[in-house]
């Protein structure tokens, strides 16, 4: 994820866990990752992967009701933010502070369902990062995941 396009076929949930391990790896404090895909596609099974490979070590509840949580626990690589944004659709009209404390210099983000906000959530990490996971039949997902891109200040 830091110079090039990396496209796997993960057939089934171990193999995108696998890939969310490997995506931790790439990962330091001031990264964004956003994460695209179809409802029950995978994003949040490699989401949680790639927490527990940073140190997660409790419940990762899905965000999708409270729109983020933030983990800080001894052992964790950096804090961590996770949000889920597909009840807010974008931001426009929303308060600017809403989502600030869940990026920062000292954290790792993700971000599923970025939609419109793309550009605001970009601003906000030091280098940005994309996940697209998309059904390629029932079993198997096509995980395709960019690179890590310093965010010009």
């Amino acid at each position: 994820m830091t110079g090039t396009v990396t496209e796997i076929t993960a057939l089934g949930a171990d193999a995108t866990e696998a890939a969310g391990r490997e995506l931790a790896a790439r990962l330091e404090p001031g990264d964004v990752v956003l994460f695209s895909g179809d409802v029950g596609a995978g994003k949040s099974t490699m989401i949680r992967a790639t927490m527990r490979e940073l140190g997660v070590a409790g419940p990762i509840p899905s965000p999708t009701f409270t729109i983020g949580r933030s983990y800080e626990e001894p052992g964790q690589t950096a804090p961590i933010a996770h949000l889920d944004l597909y009840r807010l659709g974008g931001l426009e009209g929303e308060d600017p502070g809403l989502l600030a404390e869940y990026f920062g210099p000292d954290r790792i983000t993700f971000v599923e369902w970025p939609g419109e906000a793309e550009v605001e959530l970009s601003e906000m990490a030091t280098r940005i990062g994309r996940v697209a996971i998309d059904h390629v039949d029932a079993g198997s997902r096509r995980i395709t995941v960019g690179p890590l891109r310093p965010v010009k200040s």
